[in-house]
């Protein structure tokens, strides 16, 4: 009887141990309160180490990696559709309100975009890139930098109606009524085949989703814009934040010429040593991500620069976190480095206000996750009207070839690319 109440009782712990193996595996990679959600979709995550098997010969089965374009997104340039952009700002003839009324003074954390000029820079006919183009109001105390896109372009926001634009030995005055500038010069240096990409990821215990889909994504993104571009070196940096006080406040792993599999080799290493944790309160150390985004070697001459700032919540709102932000901006706008934030699961209306300011100053464009896909939690909807829902891989590499070429493909719907 003893013998009998024994094997039971061990194949009752036998039983137990099963089902809490089974229930540790199936919550492996679970959405972490805001991301895509690939634990939702049925589709494992990446499988860690080998395990102590006591010396047994067990094969380990090959990590099942997500394929690429699962995820749905949409990109709005505020540039390109700048008179939408203002009335945003404005009231409405029946009363209401724009989406962005009232942020004026401390509610507009520094920012200004009603008196923009756009300067096109040109060698007879030939656009120029990287030409650097200065605004500077009469009193010559407003002043604004930016560099010219591949289209010849720059854009500049500065607090006067009156002033001077300037590039090279070339200068013209711009007005109230006249803020569409036109500057010739002879050929300036010839823009180089370089592409600097920089991922700035917030890493927080809310982004889990959002890391294991870069870590899947970067090498069909980069395989796809280089064979875009024959000849080209493309460069790489990932930045990742937290908040303060967390134990990793930042990591950063440093350019690297992906377009040898050396390079794109070492890029997903960098990102698979990275893990979603900490956090705690809802805004992030952004404003510190940014300022520290620009100290880094870019590459001089007239090359493509980047960022891609994924994210899903603002930056704190003190007086220095505000002032630190909109400083990191300017500076983006100074290097001719486009910032195009991605907003993912969990971002609110602040989130959209100051990212959208990021991108209209630095000539980028605005990208933002949507729930078409079904993956994950819900997403912010900027209500955007006329918007193309893309793949988010395939509006990427959309968008690192437009600014490198000056000429931006039509956007694919991403149903026509599900296979």
């Amino acid at each position: 009887m003893k013998s009998l109440k024994r094997s039971f009782v061990i194949l009752v712990l036998i039983a137990t141990a099963a089902f809490l193996f089974s229930c540790g595996t199936a919550s492996n990679g679970a959405d972490k309160g805001g991301g895509f959600g690939g634990a939702a979709m049925g589709v494992p995550e990446l499988s860690g180490g080998a395990s102590d098997t006591g010396g047994a010969d067990i094969i380990e089965p090959e990590p099942v990696q997500r394929p690429a374009g699962l995820i749905t997104a949409g990109a709005h340039n505020d540039n390109d559709n700048y008179p939408d952009w203002l009335a945003l700002f404005e009231q409405r003839d029946d009363g209401t309100n724009g989406k962005f009324f009232g942020h004026t003074g401390e509610n507009a954390w520094g920012f200004g975009t009603h008196n923009r000029i756009k300067a096109t820079v040109k060698c007879a006919d030939t656009p120029l890139g990287g030409v650097k183009v200065v605004a500077r109001g009469a009193d010559t105390n407003s002043i604004f930098t930016a560099v010219t896109d591949a289209n010849g372009v720059a854009y500049l926001f500065i607090d006067a109606e009156y002033g001077t634009v300037s590039a090279g030995d070339a200068v013209a005055e711009f007005s109230a009524d006249e803020r569409d500038i036109e500057l010739s010069l002879e050929a300036d240096d010839e823009k180089l085949n370089v592409i600097d990409l920089m991922f700035v990821v917030d890493v927080t215990g809310s982004m889990g989703d959002e890391l294991e889909y870069l870590k899947n994504e970067v090498a069909d993104v980069i395989n796809r814009v280089s064979a875009s571009n024959e000849g080209a070196k493309i460069n790489l940096a990932l930045l990742f934040y937290r908040d303060a006080g967390d134990k990793e406040q930042f990591a950063y792993h440093d350019f690297t010429d992906v377009t040898n599999a050396d390079g794109l080799r070492a890029v997903q290493t960098a990102l698979s040593g990275q893990s979603a944790t900490g956090g705690g309160d809802y805004p992030e150390s952004v404003d510190e991500a940014l300022e520290l985004a620009m100290t880094k070697q870019w590459s001089s001459g007239a090359s493509t620069k980047l960022i891609f700032h994924i994210l899903d919540a603002p930056p704190h709102s003190t007086s220095a976190d505000k002032t630190r932000y909109k400083a990191a901006v300017t500076k983006a706008a100074e290097q001719g480095i486009r910032i195009c934030p991605i907003l993912c699961s969990g971002s609110d209306y602040l989130t959209e206000y100051l990212t959208r300011q990021a991108a209209i100053h630095t000539g980028g464009t605005f990208v933002f996750i949507t729930d078409d896909s079904g993956i994950g939690n819900s997403h912010h909807d900027p209500d955007i009207p006329n918007v193309t829902v893309e793949a988010l891989n395939s509006l990427m590499v959309r968008l690192i070839n437009g600014y490198h070429t000056g000429e931006f493909a039509e956007p694919v719907d991403w149903r026509q690319e599900v296979k």
